[in-house]
Formats: C-alpha cells, sequence, structure tokens
C-alpha cells in the first residue's frame, strides 16, 4: 500500500501532465535517497515535513518557474465569486546530479541574509525554523513550527514568503505582535500549492472568467518554463 504522502505527490506529479502543462518526458524518478534528507536535516537541525520529503523522493527535474489560476485576493478569499488571474513562482529545481544542490544553497542564502547585520540582522534561532522551497520575488518557505494550520485562518499558514527587496521585517507585517517572524502567509501548507500549481485547483474558475469576459481559453503548455 502506498503511503498518504507518496499517493499525494505523484497524483500531483500526474495531474500536472494531464492538465497539458507538463509531459512525462520533463521529470524522472528521483534519485535523492532517506539518507541524503537525513544529512540535509542535520546540517541545518531541522525536520522535513513528510509531505515535502515524500516530494523530494518522488521525480527529479529541470523546470522551475511555474504558473497557476489564484484568487487576486489571496487563497483566504477563494469564493467562486472571486476574480482569478494567473501567478507565477518559482520552485527549486531538483536534477538528478546533485538534486538537493539548490535546497542546500536556498536554505544557506536565506539564513545569511537573515542574520547579516546590514540586511535583516535577526538572530538566527528566530528564523531557523523556516525552510526556502523556491521563490516568488524572494524566499518562498515553508515555517516548519507552524503544524496547527486552520484553513479559515491565516495567521495559521505554513506557506509564506518574504520580499527580496524588504529588509526591515517589522515594518513589513513579517514579525508578529509576540515578536514572532512570520513572513507573508500565502497557503495553508504544501498540500495546498500542490492543489494549486500541479493540481490546477482553480482552472475551471478560471476559464469560466474568461470565456464570459469573452477571452482564448489559456494554453497550458505555457505554465511551465526552465531557466
Amino acid at each position: 500500500m502506498i503511503r498518504t504522502e507518496e499517493k499525494i505527490v505523484k497524483d500531483a506529479f500526474r495531474t500536472l501532465v494531464r492538465r497539458g502543462a507538463a509531459t512525462e518526458s520533463m521529470f524522472v524518478p528521483s534519485t535523492v535517497t532517506d539518507e541524503e534528507l537525513d544529512a540535509f536535516e542535520n546540517s541545518f537541525d531541522i525536520r522535513l515535513p513528510a509531505l515535502y520529503r515524500a516530494y523530494l523522493k518522488a521525480y527529479c527535474y529541470d523546470f522551475t518557474v511555474m504558473c497557476a489560476p489564484v484568487p487576486l485576493d489571496g487563497i483566504a478569499h477563494s469564493g467562486p465569486e472571486s476574480e482569478k488571474g494567473l501567478c507565477w513562482i518559482e520552485l527549486f529545481a531538483l536534477p538528478q546530479k546533485e538534486p538537493l544542490k539548490n535546497l542546500y544553497a536556498g536554505m544557506e542564502s536565506f539564513r545569511k541574509i537573515c542574520t547579516n547585520r546590514n540586511l535583516v540582522n535577526i538572530k538566527l534561532d528566530r528564523v531557523k525554523h523556516f525552510l526556502p522551497i523556491g521563490d516568488w520575488d524572494g524566499p518562498l518557505c515553508i515555517d516548519l513550527d507552524q503544524t496547527d494550520i486552520q484553513e479559515d485562518d491565516p495567521a495559521t499558514w505554513q506557506i509564506c514568503r518574504f520580499d527580496e527587496t524588504v529588509f526591515d521585517w517589522k515594518d513589513a507585517g513579517y514579525i508578529d505582535e509576540r515578536g514572532r517572524v512570520t513572513g507573508e502567509r500565502k497557503f495553508p501548507d504544501f498540500k495546498t500549492l500542490l492543489e494549486i500549481y500541479f493540481g490546477g485547483k482553480y482552472d475551471k474558475a478560471y476559464e469560466r472568467q474568461l470565456k464570459a469576459c469573452g477571452e482564448e481559453m489559456p494554453d497550458y503548455s505555457f505554465y511551465i518554463h526552465t531557466r
């Protein structure tokens, strides 16, 4: 029996192909091992979420930039009447050779920027629970400390971003009233991100919106770019 996390990830990749956004030739079975993931965790004193760990062990791929329709006012306002628009994000590529190199580089860069006295200037223990998984005009991260996730309460969400041009995090609202670093909350969790960017959660609503406006239907083959 396939573990739930593995099934979620494999279904996400299959749906990405079924939507026409990717082809099966764009990814191959992952070369990442449990030993390599254990070493990564030990290097940064963290524990990867089970779903993200399964994601890293599923496939290797070279594409990075992806888009999908999302509610323009944010995921918290995702009702049928909400306006949808294409939003681009970048996930770290997982090449067959040294598949975790981008993950290592992302973590090292994030921590360096955060602790640099001339930039964000925050102590490491206040940001060590963030795992960068890509870029959204700045680091896109999983908040590893956020485990009690409630979809109707963005304050509890796990996926967040930090604008690359912003270094005063308090003024930007990246630090809450208790002094805890939160970033800008974007998605409840990594599963939600997969549902939107791989599974096309809002594809049909976006198509209906385009049709109502007399616009052309989307070409899903342009939803993925490589750098």
